[in-house]
């Protein structure tokens, strides 16, 4: 029987599970969008040194030819709104358009709001702005005050959240308000393509959590500027079939002569194998 011939050196740098993937537009600082489910995630990096070849001799090795990587998912929501961003959005290929539904009223919904931190309402506007005819009341009914008894904001996925403010005396921090509001859903979207030419950039990043001593640990992949290589695919599945249909995504990363030699085409951060 064989023996053992090494120990692991590092067992938290093994990488272990899958990872959420999150995308923005390239150049921009706001926040990524998490594309949700997704199968078969895959990171690949291509190295092509370019050489000179003799007739007499071996060959040299010079400069790269190619220096890329690509990304590759199945991409099993598929949110028009989230597939339109990934084919470039507004400077993309494709047309996105939404149709509001009729407006529907909230009354008194309730919330407990503690401290200053925010919750989400129940409801949110298709469109991701802010709800209208908002009115708030504590738990007596006495009339709360924007900006002075609470804050509203819209979080990043699209939902109008409300916050205490720390100093409000209608508005006690752990007590239940009611807030009537009205909202507009969507009746549909849509998304139509063909006649454009251009396909602009994303920041696409990988994240991977390994819970550590109790402590939510990452490793974290983040490609600088990627693009679209893949058109939709979709194969409608079997009726009596366990697996949604999917959208076969096809990144492809190019350096960012923006940034600094040795750091344009991606980072890999580990937080997991210190």
């Amino acid at each position: 029987m064989g023996r053992a011939q090494t120990t692991p050196q590092n067992q938290n740098s093994i990488l272990m599970g899958s990872a959420k993937i999150e995308i923005r537009t390239y150049g921009s600082t706001g926040a990524y969008t998490d594309y949700g489910l997704a199968k078969g995630i895959e990171f690949n990096e291509t190295i092509t040194p370019s050489e000179l070849k003799a007739d007499n001799a071996s060959p040299i090795t010079l400069e790269l030819k190619e220096h890329s990587a690509t990304i590759k998912f199945d991409m099993m929501e598929l949110d028009l709104a989230n597939i339109y961003a990934l084919r470039g959005g507004a400077n993309g290929l494709d047309t996105y358009a939404t149709q509001a539904a009729a407006p529907v009223t909230v009354t008194d919904e309730r919330h407990v709001l503690n401290g200053t931190s925010g919750v989400r309402l129940n409801y949110k506007n298709g469109d991701g702005t802010v709800v209208t005819a908002i009115t708030v009341k504590n738990a007596s009914d006495a009339a709360a005050a924007q900006n002075t008894d609470y804050v509203l904001y819209i979080d990043p996925e699209g939902w109008t959240c409300i916050a205490r403010v720390s100093a409000s005396a209608i508005i006690t921090t752990g007590n239940n308000i009611k807030i009537s509001y009205t909202y507009t859903p969507l009746a549909n979207k849509s998304l139509s393509s063909g006649g454009k030419s251009t396909i602009g950039y994303l920041d696409v990043k990988l994240t991977n959590l390994k819970n550590i001593g109790g402590v939510d640990k990452a490793k974290t992949l983040v490609v600088y500027k990627a693009q679209i290589q893949s058109g939709l695919d979709i194969k409608f599945p079997a009726m009596d079939s366990e697996d949604p249909a999917s959208y076969p995504v096809e990144l492809k990363a190019y350096d960012d002569a923006t940034r600094t030699a040795g750091d344009q085409l991606y980072k890999f951060t580990d937080e997991q194998g210190v």
